[in-house]
This record gives structure tokens, sequence and C-alpha cells, in this order.
């Protein structure tokens, strides 16, 4: 006698679809310790933000605020000491071609521009300004031309002092057949001189990317 042939209860997977869910195996996780791909540096600069770091820094600033104050600083005590050594018009003779003499210039740089005082000195503070929108949003980058603005803003600053306070200018360094000036005087000069010399010599030229400052 044969025996019954069980029935199936439920809907059966087809054959063809149980086969396929178990060919399809889980994918192993990484290693500890396993490094993954490096991200592109294009994706890297956009989610950080960086750009190239700038060319002035704070050692740089630094360095330009001390030597501004360091050429006003030495002017006034140069100064100071003329006054209170020399009468005004005196002269102390120090060889056949040199002498300190007590000069009080109410014009401009070796003495032009006589009788101008309050001309030069909005002028000078007109100066002071441009020195400083130069320095911090210059076209160019050069350490020959941040010397030179520091040498010029410690100038200005030098000689407007004597103007607010003294209502003219101490000049003091006399060379014969020169006009007298003073160390203020001088270090305008020479930073004029380091821009110049920068511009002919230097690698002046070369732009710098703009980049934000660092803190």
């Amino acid at each position: 006698m044969a025996e019954p042939t069980p029935t199936s209860t439920g809907p059966s997977l087809p054959q063809s679809q149980g086969e396929h869910a178990q060919a399809e195996p889980i994918p192993p996780l990484p290693p500890s310790g396993a490094q993954l791909p490096a991200a592109s540096p294009a994706v890297d600069a956009g989610a950080e933000g960086e750009a190239p770091p700038p060319l002035r820094t704070r050692r740089s600033h630094r360095r330009f605020v001390v030597l501004a104050a360091l050429v006003v600083i030495f002017d006034q005590i140069t100064k100071v000491i003329l006054r209170e050594t020399l009468e005004l018009g005196d002269r102390e003779w120090l060889a056949e071609f040199f002498a300190f003499s007590h000069i009080a210039n109410d014009g401009g740089a070796f003495g032009v521009f006589g009788g101008q005082n309050t001309v030069l000195a909005v002028s000078a503070v007109v100066a002071i300004g441009v020195v400083a929108i130069y320095y911090f949003f210059p076209p160019m980058n050069h350490w020959l031309v941040r010397s030179g603005l520091a040498l010029i803003l410690g100038g200005a600053i030098g000689n407007l002092l004597d103007r607010i306070y003294q209502g003219h200018v101490t000049d003091f360094i006399d060379f014969i057949h020169f006009p007298a000036f003073n160390v203020a005087d001088a270090a305008i000069n020479v930073g004029v001189a380091a821009i110049v010399i920068a511009l002919l010599f230097g690698d002046l030229l070369k732009r710098n990317p703009r980049s934000p400052r660092s803190p």
C-alpha cells in the first residue's frame, strides 16, 4: 500500500531566489588599525577652508612696530639733549665739516616750505595714514619694503610730535654746505631709499596671494 504524500501548508520560496539570497555574503569589516583611503586634496581644502599661509606674521608685525618706535624714541631723545645743551642758534663744531646746531625749522625736511607748520603737520598725519594702509593692505610684500615703511612711519611721527609740542621741528645735524636735519629726517630718507632698492633689485614684483592673516 502506498504511503500518502505530505502536502505543503504554506507558500514555498522558489529555489532560485533562495540560492540568490545565500549567494550574497555580508562584506567583512576592515581589520583594526587599517587606514582608510585619503580624501582628495580638493575635498580636504573645501572641507577645512584652508588657504596658503600668510607671509606676514605676528613676528613681522612686531618688528615693524619696534623699528618705528625705536626711530621715534631715538629722534626725541636726541632732540631733548640738543635743546638742553645748546641755545637756539648755537653751533658746536665737531669737525671742519660737521657740527651740532640748534635750529628751529618751521618748514619741511631740510628747511623746505618754511612757515607752513600747520600744513606740514596735516601732511604728516596723512602720510602716517598712507603708510599704515600700505603696510596692512599691500599689493606686494618684501622685508625691505616693510623696513622702509617702518622707518618712514617713525620719522613722520617724530617730526609730527615736534610740530605739535614745539611749534617747529628741531634740526641739529649740520654738515657744511648741506641743510641741517635730524634723526627723523634721516630715517625717512633711508626708508625711501630702502623701498627704491627693493623695487629695483628685490623680488618685490612677485605677487602674494591674498589670504587670511594669522590671529
